[in-house]
């Protein structure tokens, strides 16, 4: 074997060091975070306001205004608002400004097509792949949502709705469906609040009967049963929405579910 000329040598020190400082710096690109930026906490503060109805669908949101409530500055306020826009909380109304989003009849129904095309299926992915943390996990939020309904708390009885699902999407291993449903997790909590407002007592105890009835066919692992659930619980949900949209499309609720 012939011996690795000079240059040669040099060449290859020299790209074996390249690679190790590349090495390193990437080791030192790595960000820890440990809490959430004064923009998330915007968003988040400005996010529950919206879901909460707090500003109303179509009320303008006025930056100065904003600003004074949450006491941060416009470039911060302004980033939260993009985010939120991105999520379709707010809408960009040409040279008008920023208006809290309102729900018409045919997104309610787009969104609805869309869960009923995957909600079933993630169901069932979940009945055959979910952990016993996982199953523990839907029975305790079908704990809270009781428990929301007899305190008539809207907020608390929409978070445990959300907390069935995303255990639901948890237990089917299935992160690409998750991904998917999360882009439309704002729209349907939105959803969720409006219709919430306008449901009687009686139909939120339905719901939690029928929810709880998915929740049992999953720990039965019966796939089957678990899809048929799920799509049927879609489609009376999608009919309700759309049911209160046609009748009051900028109705607000109360403050509270008591009193219906």
């Amino acid at each position: 074997m012939l011996a690795m000329s000079l240059p040669d040598a040099k060449l290859d020190r020299d790209r074996n060091g390249a690679n190790n400082r590349m090495k390193a710096d990437t080791r030192n690109l790595r960000v820890t975070k440990d809490t959430p930026t004064l923009r998330e906490l915007t968003t988040r503060k400005l996010r529950e306001a919206i879901l909460a109805l707090r500003f109303r669908p179509g009320e303008h949101l006025v930056e100065r205004a904003l600003c004074e409530e949450t006491g941060v500055s416009r470039s911060c306020l302004r980033e939260a608002l993009r985010h939120l826009e991105s999520e379709g909380l707010i809408d960009r109304v040409g040279g008008r400004g920023l208006f809290v989003a309102s729900i018409t009849l045919d997104e309610a129904r787009q969104i609805y097509e869309v869960r009923a095309a995957i909600e079933p299926e993630i169901g069932r992915l979940f009945s055959e792949r979910a952990g016993a943390r996982h199953i523990d996990a839907l029975f305790a939020a079908l704990d809270k949502l009781e428990s929301a309904v007899a305190a008539h708390d809207i907020a608390d009885y929409v978070k445990a709705l959300d907390s069935f699902y995303e255990a639901l999407c948890a237990g089917s291993d299935n992160a690409v469906a998750h991904r998917i449903l999360r882009t439309l997790h704002a729209r349907v909590t939105y959803l969720r609040t409006i219709t919430t407002a306008k449901a009687s007592e009686a139909r939120e105890r339905e719901t939690v009967t029928l929810m709880r009835g998915i929740a049992e066919a999953a720990r039965r692992r019966d796939t089957a049963d678990v899809a048929l659930r799920c799509r049927a619980f879609v489609k009376r949900s999608a009919a309700f929405a759309q049911q209160v949209l046609a009748e009051e499309p900028d109705a607000m609720p109360r403050a509270n579910i008591a009193g219906r």
